[in-house]
């Protein structure tokens, strides 16, 4: 059995722009952030039906989610509303959050799931708000949701065609 380095040019087959060499297009994780405001909604002519689901944040294909969280701006009003986070309006992000906590609050994982949780997805998507109220009379409410997220598409052809272009 052999050990080969792939980080280094020396190694047969491993070309000069190998993982070895620090390039411009390193993979530095971003945060994306988007409110749910559902006031403002309201007054846009929204009506609160139990269930509903906001797609709230985009996430490119080919895309590492790291981490979600939600944290309460507004306090939700209306009979005991939770929100289920997830992809698909799934709940794996956060499971039946309790938002009527005061301002500044960030929401606990759920039973089913985890505010931190890493996901690769091959195919863009949202994160998506499912509201739950029974009552259907939520009139106030403003969550911020956020997600770590880095690319890791594959640029190595991108890399190649910029060091020819550089040797040319």
């Amino acid at each position: 059995m052999a050990t080969y380095d792939m980080t280094t040019s020396a190694t047969v087959g491993v070309s000069t722009t190998s993982i070895a060499s620090h390039n411009s297009g390193e993979r530095i994780p971003y945060c994306v952030e988007a409110i749910l405001d559902i006031a403002a909604l309201i007054a846009d002519g929204y009506t609160e039906a139990n269930g509903d689901i906001f797609q709230l944040l985009e996430v490119p294909a080919n895309t590492m989610h790291l981490a979600s969280g939600a944290e309460i701006l507004t306090a939700f009003n209306g009979s005991s509303p939770t929100v289920d986070i997830d992809f698909a309006a799934g709940d794996d992000i956060i499971d039946g959050g309790d938002v009527t906590g005061t301002a500044g609050t960030y929401l606990a994982a759920g039973s089913n799931g985890n505010a931190v949780g890493v996901a690769v997805l091959d195919a863009a998507d949202t994160i998506d708000v499912k509201l739950i109220a029974s009552s259907a009379d939520v009139t106030v409410g403003k969550l911020r949701v956020f997600a770590i997220l880095c690319d890791i598409g594959d640029k190595s052809a991108a890399r190649a065609s910029a060091a020819r272009d550089t040797l040319a």
